[in-house]
């Protein structure tokens, strides 16, 4: 199955999620506390292909070690274009899901825009370092959002300023709830309380937890996604029905705070946590790789708002809290 197939299914799963009530019938994971590094495998059903990222990568890794110019033909550059227009490098509207094998103008302009965000040396080539960031875990928000990139030092988008799509606007409280086949363990629970507190201390927002899904502002689930590695998890705000949500891929080798990010496979879920959180709040992506809200999961720890990026973008859009 193809890679744009598979981040569709993702997203749809996601759509569903967030639009059902907790009676229907969802394909959910386990409770967490059986996933948290406990290397016991689990026979999911997965809505997405067994074809996981790593064997994509692998194959995407030989077009990489050769300098192409527009018109060249190379074995995985459909894979590497669904890559690209998923996360907004390349227009929908001028490529669909007949990608081709050809290196073209779009795509050397797509890279030279994926470079750009992520300080690279702006080629248009592929090279190793660009293989490098495609070939890590990664959040599941594009980075460039109807033509807009939020990356590269552009703190907000002066032309489309965030405006809160949760209900209780005035008294600025946000409930959220974790989806109850989650079944989520009490250290988990502490740890989104954490992360919501600190990005309260930023914003003045409250944000407490609740029994009630169905009545949630921030709907919180562990879903099957696309395997270990590859989407690490998302978040996607539905102003017409005034929820967000954050979903996580319960296949990640999680790492809890107690513990160490050590293998290379390990994922902080402290730090995914805190960025999937700022999406909601209204950030975007940013280029620097110490802020919370690069898109790309690093095995550096990310839980405190200290990095001015993080700082001046959230302070753009609720001021300073002093």
């Amino acid at each position: 199955m193809k890679l744009r197939t598979q981040k569709t299914y993702m997203f749809l799963l996601v759509l569903s999620f967030l639009l059902a009530d907790v009676s229907e019938s969802i394909s959910f994971a386990p409770a967490i506390g059986l996933i948290v590094r406990s290397r016991i495998p689990f026979y999911l059903k997965r809505i997405t292909s067994s074809k996981l990222f790593s064997s994509i990568w692998n194959k995407l890794k030989s077009i990489f070690n050769n300098a192409l110019k527009i018109g060249d033909i190379a074995s995985g550059i459909s894979d590497l274009k669904e890559y690209l227009q998923f996360f907004g490098y390349l227009n929908s509207s001028t490529l669909h899901s007949n990608f081709t094998d050809a290196f073209t103008e779009n795509l050397q302009s797509a890279i030279i825009e994926f470079q750009t965000n992520f300080n690279l040396n702006t080629t248009g080539q592929l090279d190793q370092d660009i293989y490098k960031i495609i070939s890590k875990p990664r959040c599941g928000v594009p980075d460039i959002i109807n033509g807009t990139t939020t990356m590269k030092n552009n703190f907000i988008n002066k032309t489309m300023p965030f405006k809160p799509w949760w209900r209780n606007v005035e008294n600025r409280s946000l409930a959220y709830a974790f989806h109850p086949e989650n079944n989520v363990t009490d250290n988990v629970k502490s740890l989104f309380q954490d992360a919501f507190n600190r990005w309260s201390n930023a914003t003045e927002l409250n944000f407490i937890e609740t029994m009630s899904f169905n009545d949630s502002d921030i709907r919180i689930a562990f879903l099957t996604l696309d395997g270990k590695g590859g989407t690490v998890g998302g978040s996607y705000i539905n102003s017409s029905v005034n929820v967000g949500s954050v979903y996580l891929d319960a296949d990640e080798q999680w790492v809890l705070p107690s513990e160490n990010v050590v293998e290379e496979d390990d994922v902080d879920l402290e730090s995914v946590v805190m960025h999937q959180v700022g999406h909601l709040l209204g950030l975007g992506h940013s280029s620097v790789e110490e802020a919370i809200m690069y898109p790309i999961v690093l095995q550096e720890k990310k839980i405190e708002l200290v990095n001015v990026d993080d700082l001046q973008r959230i302070q753009e859009i609720y001021g300073v809290n002093t």
